[in-house]
């Protein structure tokens, strides 16, 4: 069984193997200026019959479920590459390249800057080496990368990477507060979701990301993070929402040996508690 350690000050979710549901009823749970894509519209969800089995698979079916941390539970069913390409997203690894050297998000040299509309100049730097850089400044090597804005979340997305870990972080348009999550984040139709997500699959160690899925709460004061899954047979890499509770999962797996490739990614759509 594997065993994880959230970095970047994340919340710790114990290691354990999910259980599958007994039942087939809901799990109650507490709760630049362009306009955000709209999302394909999603089925209205019933709740499968008969026996469910534990998510945390790598041989799905459609009676899938998943306990989160504080009692909710998601339901899973498998998807398809063409449906999580139709889903909209607002992020792109291109949107750093468009930046100039005015504007509330622009670049100065190795600097990137974010001004919010309250507070300090919010800065990024990009820390490069050359064939004479000494031991001290290969190890603090890093790159950020601006990958856009989510409009209804008000927050811009910064993606640093250095030689060990990948950190992403939203900034607050309004206050420059800054959150860490796990991954690539995107926001519920909404607005009142975010989720992130980092998978873990294939690391041999030498990468300290933080990995998991997390789904935080967007509230004035920022986003409130609600919880933390860690899977063992399959990591996600993507999330893309279909509806204001259902999210699709682009999964990730591990090879089985060090002689066998990977299988495939697959795809998979979640509801969230309602």
């Amino acid at each position: 069984m594997k065993c994880y350690l959230l970095l970047l000050g994340l919340p710790a979710v114990a290691c354990h193997s999910d259980q599958p549901a007994t039942t087939g009823a809901p799990a109650a749970q507490g709760a630049p200026t362009s306009q955000p894509p709209t999302p394909a519209a999603a089925a209205v969800f019933t709740p499968p019959t008969g026996r469910l089995h534990s998510g945390d698979t790598d041989q799905p079916t459609d009676h899938d479920t998943l306990h989160v941390p504080g009692g909710g539970l998601l339901y899973l069913k498998p998807s398809t590459a063409a449906v999580f390409a139709q889903a909209p997203t607002e992020l792109a690894w291109e949107a750093d390249k468009r930046l100039t050297t005015s504007g509330p998000v622009r670049r100065v040299g190795d600097d990137l800057l974010l001004q919010p509309a309250s507070g300090p100049v919010v800065k990024f730097t990009t820390r490069r080496t050359t064939a004479a850089s000494s031991n001290a400044e290969i190890s603090q090597q890093a790159e950020s990368r601006y990958l856009g804005q989510l409009a209804q979340a008000h927050l811009w997305v910064v993606q640093t990477d250095s030689a060990t870990k990948h950190v992403t972080t939203l900034v607050d348009q309004r206050t420059g507060r800054r959150t860490v999550v796990t991954g690539l984040p995107a926001v519920s139709p909404d607005g009142q979701y975010l989720l992130s997500t980092r998978s873990d699959q294939g690391n041999d160690g030498s990468d300290e990301s933080a990995v998991g899925t997390q789904l935080y709460q967007l509230t004035p004061a920022g986003p409130h993070l609600l919880w933390t899954l860690l899977t063992q047979h399959w990591g996600s890499s993507e999330a893309r929402w279909l509806g204001p509770r259902t999210v699709l999962l682009k999964q990730e797996y591990e090879s089985t040996d060090q002689e066998s490739n990977a299988r495939s990614e697959t795809y998979v759509q979640v509801e969230l508690p309602r």
